[in-house]
């Protein structure tokens, strides 16, 4: 109970000092955008932040807890102090050590005003009565403890009482909402030995569940050609067709798209932009891939006539058939981008509306879409793959 009556006097402190944004549970529905909190805490066909999605890892695999407020199997019984402590120091209600899957390493450099706000919105979203999976990690990681010691290595919780950075101060802002609230280190940053972030290589390109979240430094391998209005148009509807650019957005960034950069601010689209601009330039960390260009085949050849040329024809919604010479998807090194594409299909909303490309993983063979990939991937001239690619990402 001390714990409590601590945790709300420094919420009520905390949000007469910042004057709550006029209404605090708004300014945490926008926080939570920001943050993407309903793509990771949503399971497909799921209640909103009821938990369920599987998150693989090297060491096992990690499901989403509910956030919801019920009482039984959400954050119903949690109090203000409690939902502090877990975005700040990563530590649960009944002082469990939480998994860094959930990303309170970048939340931890949250203002106390924007924890407060954003824990005033969760407690107005509809409670669900919902149990996750339990995790199923191999052993010793299934042990909770040893997260103390990971911490000790790699984690230093931030400043609580550090004001989150005004709309003026762009670069700042921007450094905010991609560092922290948007934790898109967390995807686009390798690994180090002990699976915490590597700096010296910070938003160079990962792999992550089967897909690859690709360079965004300032280098010419990353978003160092694209133009502010191209990178604008990309976090806002997830599709950019420019001089400077060309890609589309599909699997955990089509979710970011759609829960979170879309319904940003126009500002907020823009600090982050500007941010990105001072990231130092460093070449991508993403895998060289064969070195055998991929080779046309009359199977490629007549599955891309049967599935492709109907919608990606000039004047049909796709755009043209050899705008795919431009896409990153397509050109890239690493091709589980196009493998995951053309497997899962793509489904996302962006400020443009929705879109939606059918996937066509119970509908051709491994074959057919190594066929299909390196029809594709010959025009460009990039690297080739087998059906032994396409069977080992099937299974993320």
């Amino acid at each position: 109970m001390v714990r409590s009556c601590i945790g709300l006097s420094l919420f009520i402190i905390a949000a007469t000092a910042t004057g709550a944004a006029s209404d605090p549970v708004e300014r945490g529905r926008y926080l939570a955008a920001a943050g993407n909190c309903q793509s990771c805490h949503t399971r497909e066909g799921g209640a909103p932040y009821a938990g369920g999605v599987a998150f693989e890892t090297p060491l096992g695999t990690l499901y989403s807890t509910n956030i919801t407020p019920d009482v039984q199997t959400g954050l119903g019984t949690w109090s203000d102090g409690d939902f502090l402590r877990a975005m700040h120091e990563g530590i649960g209600d009944d002082g469990e050590q939480l998994y860094p899957a959930f990303p309170y390493t970048s939340y931890t450099n949250m203002s106390r005003a924007d924890i407060a706000a954003l824990w005033a919105y969760m407690q107005t979203v509809p409670a669900v009565d919902y149990t996750p999976p339990d995790n199923a990690l191999i052993f010793p990681f299934n042990q909770r403890a040893l997260i103390r010691g990971w911490k000790w290595l790699n984690f230093e919780p931030g400043d609580l009482d550090a004001p989150a950075p005004r709309a003026d101060r762009p670069v700042a802002r921007g450094h905010y909402l991609v560092e922290t609230l948007g934790h898109c280190g967390q995807c686009h940053t390798p690994r180090s030995t002990t699976y915490a972030l590597d700096s010296d290589r910070a938003l160079t390109g990962a792999k992550l569940g089967g897909w690859y979240a690709p360079n965004i430094t300032s280098h010419a391998d990353g978003v160092g050609g694209w133009s502010d209005a191209a990178l604008d148009e990309y976090l806002a509807t997830g599709h950019v067709r420019a001089p400077s650019a060309a890609a589309v957005a599909a699997g955990p960034m089509a979710e970011v798209i759609t829960d979170s950069t879309r319904v940003l601010s126009d500002a907020d689209r823009a600090a982050m932009i500007a941010y990105l601009r001072t990231v130092p330039a460093r070449a991508s960390s993403a895998p060289t891939g064969s070195a055998e260009a991929a080779q046309t085949s009359a199977l490629g050849d007549t599955l891309y006539a049967r599935h492709c040329v109907s919608c990606h024809v000039a004047g049909a919604p796709g755009g043209p058939a050899d705008a795919f010479s431009r896409y990153a998807t397509v050109t890239g090194a690493d091709p589980d981008n196009l493998i995951r594409v053309l497997l899962d299909g793509v489904a996302r909303t962006g400020a443009d509306g929705r879109v939606f490309m059918p996937g066509y993983a119970s509908r051709l063979s491994d074959a057919q879409i190594a066929a299909l990939v390196n029809t594709l991937r010959a025009r460009v001239g990039a690297s080739g793959i087998s059906g032994a690619d396409v069977a080992a990402a099937r299974k993320h």
